[in-house]
């Protein structure tokens, strides 16, 4: 099945993927906190009958899913990890292909995002609000003059949107550059985290940076205000990679060309082992001029081998091993198989 993650975007070298996300709720209903279930349940069938028989789209009760298909739709970015693990009557509509995700019952009564690869805030923004749009059209949102929008966490009121923007920074990291700049984002109403959002630490370069401010700052300014954020560090990023010297280089080249010979053969990939080689490989793919790989396709590996989307696929033959080890030997046959489809592809994602 095709996923937002399967082509890339612009500025792939440095930016993986951008994000619009929006809190809406209902003026007729309670927050989500003095919700009785039975409401949770009628809102559920309303916003899903919306998007039924829609073509791409999928309906899915969350109660219907295991805890591994719910954290493999957090870990792929269509859910956040307090949905996954939300008790009660809640339900996700999805359209795979386009990275368009509705979140019913989470935090707030709707959570409506869209997700796309490189720099696409813009597209994002446009998306999202296609959706919001559509679902307005069917329901009335709870709205004041002055506060906004009206949602669960008071940090939210306003616009109820938050702009994220995923970037791999390599260079500032290794250089310590990356520490001196969260402070001067904080300064500016942005916020870092983390590849799984707030409350985690960045991993393997990976660093989200979003919107902290809602209230009193329109949507396009607060699109504005990361996009015109994330295209400078960009700059230093490509500016400190361009800085190394040939030695270094060929140091480089090297870690991404063993990254990707023990990718093409290895059988078991621990999940740390599996993040320092990606990094490693991404880099020598963003900065070598000379190579059959294209940053799209380790940016879907990343998704793709994730430990609970990995253990969807674990092997019958493999059921007397410990889940870890099964994981590992998934995790390996994952790589070699998205490798092995570049190889036979080699003109996808670019």
């Amino acid at each position: 099945m095709t996923s937002w993650y399967d082509r890339s975007g612009p500025g792939a070298d440095v930016f993986v993927s951008s994000r619009v996300r929006v809190a809406r709720n209902l003026a007729s209903l309670p927050f989500d906190s003095k919700l009785k279930a039975e409401d949770a349940r009628t809102l559920c069938d309303r916003v899903l009958a919306i998007f039924a028989g829609k073509e791409g789209y999928r309906t899915l009760r969350m109660d219907n899913l295991s805890r591994a298909e719910a954290m493999s739709l957090c870990e792929r970015h269509y859910i956040s990890r307090e949905f996954a693990t939300k008790k009660g009557p809640r339900a996700l509509v999805i359209h795979e292909a386009s990275g368009l995700s509705v979140m019913v019952c989470e935090e707030d009564h709707l959570r409506i995002q869209a997700l796309a690869t490189g720099l696409s805030a813009q597209e994002c923004f446009r998306a999202a609000y296609e959706t919001e749009t559509l679902i307005g059209e069917a329901m009335e949102f709870a709205f004041d003059e002055k506060l906004g929008y009206l949602t669960h966490c008071p940090t939210n009121l306003g616009t109820a949107m938050r702009v994220s923007v995923m970037l791999f920074l390599p260079a500032l990291t290794a250089s310590g550059e990356i520490s001196g700049l969260i402070p001067s984002l904080g300064q500016m109403g942005l916020t870092v985290r983390g590849m799984g959002g707030e409350g985690t630490e960045a991993t393997g370069y990976l660093y989200q940076i979003s919107n902290q401010v809602t209230l009193g700052i329109s949507e396009e300014e607060s699109l504005k205000k990361v996009t015109e954020a994330v295209r400078r560090i960009a700059k230093l990023e490509r500016a400190r990679r361009e800085q190394m010297d040939e030695g270094a280089r060929l140091r480089l080249e090297d870690r991404a060309g063993r990254a990707e010979g023990i990718f093409r053969y290895a059988h078991s990939l621990s999940s740390s082992e599996f993040l320092k080689l990606w990094s490693d490989l991404r880099l020598g793919v963003s900065v070598m001029e000379k190579t059959d790989l294209d940053v799209a396709v380790l940016d879907k590996m990343l998704f793709e081998a994730m430990p609970y989307t990995v253990s969807l696929a674990l092997p019958k033959a493999t059921e007397h091993l410990p889940e870890e080890v099964r994981r590992d030997l998934a995790r390996a046959q994952a790589v070699r198989s998205i490798l092995r489809s570049a190889d036979s592809n080699p003109t996808k994602g670019k």
